[in-house]
């Protein structure tokens, strides 16, 4: 099991890319109020016909032809992390329409590792290949946060209006 969820995020992300995504789209919502941290990490790269999802999904599997013995444990850790703090875990895919791969879990629960170094993980996979457009949409209780790789040369991330009045209304009252 990785001991952050960014590096689940990553190694899925980068499985993404190996498969010629060229839009990897991350989504992270935790909700202290609900007890859910729900992360999904989609991507419209090549996509698994139903025999090799059924595969991924039975047993640690890799379609990477570069390595000697098929290893592939990237998801079944993100599955084992996601049923042992109380969550799910599922995946979707379809051949030339890409995969997505969502898992849950309860904050509370004391397995759940904590999120972790989101900056890290997005620097490492826009800097893979400049061409990809890494996206994250990241929303708690009260904020929301969005990046994406291919916004400008600044990548200023962005909040979303909302989250703008929050500040405002924040900053009048203290």
């Amino acid at each position: 099991m990785f001991e952050e969820l960014s590096l689940h995020i990553l190694d899925i992300a980068m499985n993404s890319l190996a498969a010629g995504a060229r839009t990897v789209e991350v989504a992270v919502l935790e909700s202290r109020r609900h007890d859910w941290l729900i992360v999904r990490v989609k991507d419209d790269g090549r996509g698994m016909d139903e025999a090799t999802l059924q595969r991924v999904i039975r047993q640690p599997h890799t379609t990477k032809r570069s390595r000697k013995k098929p290893i592939g444990l990237g998801l079944a850790l993100l599955r084992q992390t996601s049923e042992m703090c109380g969550g799910t875990f599922h995946i979707r895919s379809a051949p030339g329409k890409g995969t997505s791969v969502t898992a849950s879990m309860r904050l509370a629960n004391i397995d759940c590792p904590p999120v972790g170094n989101l900056t890290d993980t997005l620097v490492a996979l826009s800097a893979h290949d400049t061409d990809v457009d890494v996206r994250l949409h990241y929303r708690t209780d009260t904020e929301t946060f969005q990046f994406s790789s291919q916004e400008g040369r600044n990548h200023e991330p962005r909040r979303t209006k909302k989250t703008q009045r929050q500040d405002a209304t924040a900053s009048r009252t203290a």
